[in-house]
């Protein structure tokens, strides 16, 4: 779970350690590109609306698999 204030600037850096991966929330049009195993990706974006959003990895059956979480903006 990551939370945030309305309108922060939010930095998430993802390591993928094993295998390809990325990370969504749709809510909020953030898209991070695959990422493959071994590297590291940023992306930035503003927590512009107030709520709880589902963040996920879109690839194969990663979010199937549980690979998700919650962001909460206050």
């Amino acid at each position: 779970m990551i939370r945030a204030k309305k309108d922060e600037k939010i930095k998430l850096v993802m390591k993928s350690a094993d295998q390809m991966h990325n990370l969504n929330i749709d809510e909020l049009g953030v898209k991070l590109p695959i990422t493959k195993a071994g590297n590291t990706a940023p992306v930035e974006f503003v927590s512009s609306k107030i709520g709880e959003f589902e963040y996920y990895c879109s690839i194969g059956q990663h979010r199937a698999n549980g690979q998700t979480g919650t962001l909460i903006v206050e």
